[in-house]
């Protein structure tokens, strides 16, 4: 049950993240609210090196490092305009299409498996889906999925949906051909490290990274808690297992819209968010 505990842990400190980042965003461009997420959680990630075994690093390694970067940064980019553009109660709820983009990208390029009763699952995030837009039903019972495509944020969000499918699997080939504390070490920082040349070289970007100093450093704290724990659990636990308990972030990010951002229909909002997670659970159990 340890990563059971480890991922609970990394979806609360995923949630605290996006509600600071959304704090922020009003005075910040999108760029530097990423680079924000990744240079103010380097320190936390360098206290790690202290003992660190450096494992054997094979070309596999490399490879899904490779293309873990530039996913890394396009899906934060878009993740964090989503959340700027629409209520965190709105958004973030379908990152509960990740488990269904799981249930093919793992099997595609490492071989897990994950049950037909997934199906099952589908069905259920669907009607969560619904549910998140079912003031709109005055409108029509397909009102609530055509609401979907007027809310900029909602479809970003979708798209940041997949995109986690394939940087999840890659983040698992690179953490199998290495080890959990290396990877949560160097990864991010690595990240952050070679985006500063292009933000540092942008004035305005270099203004606004440091305009809100304690909240940033909160951002990299949570961001820090997040992936370290999210990099440990799903060492031990099967991605889709793993992702699937991780998008309950999505019940606690609609909590904490209705109190910080004053965000409406939150009671139709959490049933829906409530409801993906069963049909997550439900993909997950598959």
């Amino acid at each position: 049950m340890l990563w059971l505990i480890l991922t609970l842990i990394s979806a609360i400190c995923w949630s605290s993240a996006d509600a600071l980042s959304k704090w922020i965003s009003e005075d910040i461009g999108d760029f530097t609210n990423v680079w924000i997420r990744f240079i103010y959680s380097t320190p936390f990630f360098l206290l790690l090196w202290v003992g660190i075994d450096i494992p054997p690093l094979d070309a596999e390694f490399w490879w899904a490092l490779a293309w873990l970067v530039p996913l890394e940064v396009i899906t934060w980019t878009l993740y964090l305009r989503a959340i700027r553009l629409s209520p965190l109660s709105l958004t973030i709820p379908f990152l509960g299409l990740t488990p269904v983009f799981l249930l093919v990208v793992p099997w595609i390029l490492i071989g897990e498996q994950v049950s037909l009763i997934g199906g099952l699952g589908v069905v259920v995030i669907a009607l969560g889906i619904y549910l998140l837009n079912v003031t709109k039903t005055e409108k029509g019972l397909l009102a609530p999925f055509k609401a979907i495509g007027s809310e900029k944020g909602s479809i970003l969000m979708i798209i940041v949906a997949a995109l986690f499918s394939l940087s999840s699997t890659f983040g698992k080939i690179a953490i199998t051909h290495s080890s959990p504390l290396f990877f949560a070490g160097i990864y991010y920082p690595f990240v952050g490290l070679l985006l500063a040349p292009y933000a540092l070289s942008k004035s305005k970007v270099r203004t606004e990274a440091f305009s809100h100093p304690w909240r940033s450093i909160f951002i990299g704290i949570s961001f820090a808690g997040m992936a370290l724990a999210h990099f440990y659990a799903i060492a031990i636990a099967k991605v889709a297992y793993m992702i699937a308990v991780k998008r309950t972030s999505l019940v606690f990010s609609s909590i904490l819209g209705f109190i910080f951002f004053k965000e409406t229909d939150i009671r139709e909002r959490l049933l829906g968010g409530i409801i993906i997670i069963v049909g997550v659970f439900l993909i997950a159990m598959g």
